[in-house]
């Protein structure tokens, strides 16, 4: 038999080492201890909730966690929150709960849905998680339903091989395509990098600086100074902007030999930021030797269309995909893509 309970971070050492080293184990995940505590005790909008299942003896052996993220909407802050960091040890998946003997779900199942409750209980949401499809037979009965944001995925490919090789979810002919990519972008960098950036100059801004809330009717994520400093780690990430345009910028996550360099927030308020802002973007990623420039862009409109563009006609591998976001029904109303101002930095919580 098991026993559930919830607990609001800080958790003991001992008590974040084992979730995460169970964690790692089921997900292949490489993700340190502090930057797992950051993630969920530090957030400016407070702690995380987290759902525990565990033995007789102490051991833990099932988790869930939800933690806040501050978001502005309509011209005012709200805390939404983000499911992360969910496991079930595969020797107890059929144990019943002490307590919930005659639910007859499965113990995953009850420990998420417990969860949930109780972060909507304390006022949180939209809740959301990403998840992959799979897993969406279990989200689904506990209450969170998808979104479907369409993305289209560009990368600028470096170093050819490395590329080929570390880039996941690709099949044999891709990575050829990628490879063969990275060739012709590889010797054209240095040349594109110097006519992009002519009469313009771009320079390095502290991450934390307070950014325009962009368009007041959608949910838009890490404007606020607090915000900032807690969801980019100094030194993993890097924040580009125009000096003669400040508010026109990209915040990104460095580079390095099987990375990319990733473009996870920006704003362009003219037509004319694109072109030196990415050519900075391309020195950084040949500074840290990453495989390349990778920036994945989200919604559909006149301006996303346009950004596209330009990359294309570039020569970038443009992928058009879909991503999708599992929401609770508590707040179905956010199941509208036009209400979320989309970017990858809700999806790059890796080391």
């Amino acid at each position: 038999m098991l026993s559930m309970r919830i607990a609001r971070s800080p958790l003991t050492e001992a008590e974040y080492s084992a979730i995460l080293a169970e964690y790692n184990r089921l997900t292949g995940g490489r993700i340190p201890l502090q930057e797992f505590i950051r993630w969920v005790a530090e957030s400016p909008e407070g702690p995380a909730w987290h759902a525990i299942l565990e033995t007789d003896e102490g051991r833990i052996v099932g988790h869930t966690s939800v933690f806040p993220i501050r978001a502005g909407s309509n011209g005012s802050r709200k805390v939404t929150a983000k499911s992360e960091y969910s496991f079930m040890h595969e020797d107890f998946r059929k144990e019943k709960i002490s307590g919930c003997e005659k639910t007859g779900r499965p113990p995953f199942i009850t420990l998420l849905d417990t969860l949930f409750q109780h972060c909507h209980a304390n006022g949180w949401g939209p809740i959301f998680a990403s998840t992959n499809e799979k897993n969406q037979v279990f989200t689904r009965k506990v209450g969170l339903r998808p979104m479907e944001l369409p993305v289209c995925e560009c990368l600028l490919v470096l170093r050819p091989w490395a590329a080929a090789a570390e880039t996941p979810n690709l099949s044999r002919m891709q990575r050829i395509a990628l490879f063969v990519a990275g060739l012709l972008h590889g010797a054209l960098a240095p040349f594109a990098t110097w006519l992009l950036s002519r009469g313009h100059q771009v320079e390095s801004a502290e991450v934390k600086e307070e950014l325009p809330d962009g368009d007041a009717s959608r949910l838009n994520f890490f404007n606020d100074p607090e915000s900032l400093e807690w969801r980019y780690i100094r030194g993993q990430y890097a924040k580009l902007r125009l000096r003669a345009e400040p508010g026109s910028y990209v915040i990104v996550k460095r580079g390095s030999n099987d990375r990319y360099v990733r473009v996870c927030q920006w704003q362009l308020l003219s037509e004319s930021a694109f072109a030196p802002l990415f050519a900075a973007l391309v020195e950084l990623a040949r500074n840290d030797k990453a495989l390349g420039v990778r920036w994945a862009v989200y919604e559909d409109g006149e301006s996303s269309a346009r950004l596209i563009a330009r990359m294309r006609r570039l020569g970038l591998l443009c992928a058009n995909r879909s991503r999708i976001v599992m929401v609770h029904k508590n707040h179905e109303q956010y199941l509208d893509p036009a209400l979320w101002r989309m970017n990858d930095s809700l999806f790059s919580f890796d080391p």
